[in-house]
């Protein structure tokens, strides 16, 4: 029987706990619902309101019932995705969410593979060569840049390469597609989307790198000189054998747990690039819905996003444990 690498027990746990995240983010939607200034029914009131349809918009949303009944109707209707009627578009959220959430996960995933690949490349090197001039610039470089805003990095790149301030006007400066073009091809919409997600996508790889290479590059420092990496060396291994099959490789992990906290990193500083690029994924829906009162779609977004965090996470978890099945819940490796 083969032994598998996964502790599956740690990820049930892990799942549980994905499970109770979810729950207290909703409960907190509820609250803040409850706290808004008239409650939901201020978002959907107009004067041309009949009796009627005030009634009905109650009995749909619970407001003639006590507020334990409110609650498990809040929560019984989100475990469904039935998150109500935008008050700004006449459709269902969920339509509105679905429409949006894989042009965010474009956005995302694309600057999460590039951040970490790169962070763990320039780590891995920097690491290896520790004390050197390079490493020690690389270093500060990286910790200045994972100090500045999002929003900064996404304005500076617009300004630099898509007003043409310098006389450069390479990139477009927002969207996912060409404007007034809806007629592609596979082909041409597939480049049109790339060429729209350079700058998004750069912005948040400029700054997001910076965490994995930190952490990459301790680590590296820390095995460079451990017993195992000394035997393959004397064994006459090539010098980039040992350096990425066996100090890199045992490295990776402590990067894996970095991960797990770069993810919500990551996803908070989508939701601003997506705003400052236009780029039509939840974060712009969520910031497009707070300035409008649409409360139904900005606790709808609140949510979805949430859930991505946590999704992600798991998924992060899994990777973990997979690089160290020693792992156990609540406990050091």
């Amino acid at each position: 029987m083969v032994e598998t690498r996964v502790s599956f027990s740690y990820l049930m746990k892990r799942l549980l706990v994905s499970i109770f995240i979810i729950w207290a983010l909703l409960t907190l939607l509820f609250l803040m619902l409850k706290a808004m200034p008239g409650g939901i029914e201020a978002a959907y009131f107009s004067p041309e309101m009949t009796e009627e349809q005030w009634a009905a918009l109650r009995e749909r949303y619970g407001l003639d019932q006590p507020l334990w009944r409110q609650y498990i109707m809040w929560m019984s209707s989100y475990a469904v995705l039935d998150f109500g009627y935008s008050t700004q578009a006449p459709e269902p959220v969920m339509s509105i969410i679905w429409n949006r959430l894989p042009r965010t996960l474009v956005l995302f995933l694309t600057a999460f593979l590039l951040q970490y690949t790169v962070g763990i490349i320039i780590g891995i090197y920097f690491g290896w060569f520790r004390g050197s001039l390079l490493d020690r610039s690389g270093f500060v470089g990286g910790l200045t840049l994972y100090s500045i805003p999002f929003f900064w990095i996404a304005w500076m790149l617009l300004l630099v390469f898509s007003h043409g301030r310098w006389g450069v006007d390479w990139f477009p400066r927002g969207g996912m597609t060409e404007r007034f073009v809806s007629d592609f091809t596979a082909f041409a919409l597939f480049t049109d989307v790339v060429w729209h997600l350079i700058l998004p996508a750069g912005s948040l790889m400029i700054v997001g790198w910076a965490g994995a290479m930190l952490v990459m590059r301790t680590t590296m420092q820390e095995v460079v000189h451990a017993p195992y990496i000394e035997t393959a060396r004397a064994k006459g291994l090539p010098p980039s054998t040992v350096k990425y099959k066996h100090a890199a490789r045992n490295a990776l992990i402590p990067v894996a747990t970095q991960g797990i906290v770069g993810i919500a990193f990551a996803i908070d500083g989508s939701v601003i690039v997506e705003t400052v690029f236009s780029w039509p994924g939840i974060g712009e829906l969520l910031v497009d819905a707070i300035l409008t009162n649409d409360f139904p779609v900005a606790l709808a977004a609140f949510f979805w996003l949430g859930v991505l965090i946590v999704l992600l996470r798991f998924l992060t978890d899994i990777v973990y444990t997979y690089l160290d099945p020693r792992i156990k819940f609540g406990e050091s490796s």
